[in-house]
């Protein structure tokens, strides 16, 4: 009987896709002053890449959430020629960050989702920093739905590794096999909750994933009820 739904955080209940694509704007203006022939897309698949593999060095340990911050900004600059300083690269940063923040917004079914589902234990599992990841749920209102919230900047250990989901059951007095996980990506959420003994649920907004493997999978959250009664 499931009795608990843990849910992941950007792409799940925050479009992060949105607030990153907005916030991005003003320094892809920034940088085409100096590159005209340089398209949003190149620079914003860019930017995507290089958060992608720093972020992985902070949550693997390899450098602090701060320095990540600003080698990514280096990294991105000097794609094009462009050599920043640490305070340079942070005040760049900086620039991004309170535009990113400006945009934090839920996609419009996690609200009536969470209101569905709130009879259940409801929990969080999210990589990144934990200061930022409670703040996106504070700042978007949903913080009380939540008894258990597990960012891997706190706790040492990140999707999809099986201990993170297991601390997260431990957390919600619960049983693997009594909760569902919901989240964006296939391999980190979906299949790390099966594998760790969850019921991984994928939310596919863009009808992506056509292969089931041994997960569920929605394009809407508000699908989420509904399926659990399949369960």
């Amino acid at each position: 009987m499931i009795k608990g739904i843990v849910f992941d955080i950007d792409g799940t209940l925050l479009n992060h896709e949105q607030a990153l694509e907005r916030s991005l704007i003003s320094l892809y203006s920034l940088m085409k002053k100096q590159i005209p022939n340089l398209s949003f897309d190149e620079f914003f698949v860019t930017w995507k890449t290089k958060t992608d593999h720093y972020i992985n060095e902070y949550l693997d340990g390899c450098i602090s959430f701060e320095q990540q911050r600003i080698l990514r900004v280096q990294s991105v600059f000097s794609n094009w020629g462009y050599e920043l300083s640490s305070d340079e690269a942070m005040d760049v940063f900086n620039r991004y960050l309170f535009k990113y923040e400006q945009n934090w917004r839920l996609y419009e079914d996690a609200l009536p989702c969470l209101t569905m589902v709130k009879n259940f234990s409801l929990g969080i599992i999210s990589d990144g920093d934990g200061e930022q990841q409670r703040r996106k749920l504070a700042v978007t209102k949903i913080d009380s739905f939540f008894t258990s919230i597990i960012i891997s900047g706190e706790v040492g250990q990140r999707k999809p590794n099986y201990k993170i989901f297991e601390m997260s059951a431990r957390d919600l007095n619960l049983s693997l096999d009594e909760i569902v996980y919901v989240g964006d990506l296939l391999e980190n959420d979906a299949l790390g909750a099966f594998n760790a003994g969850m019921h991984g649920v994928l939310i596919d907004r863009m009808n992506k994933i056509h292969e089931k493997y041994n997960i569920r999978i929605i394009s809407r959250l508000t699908e989420l009820p509904q399926l659990i009664e399949k369960f």
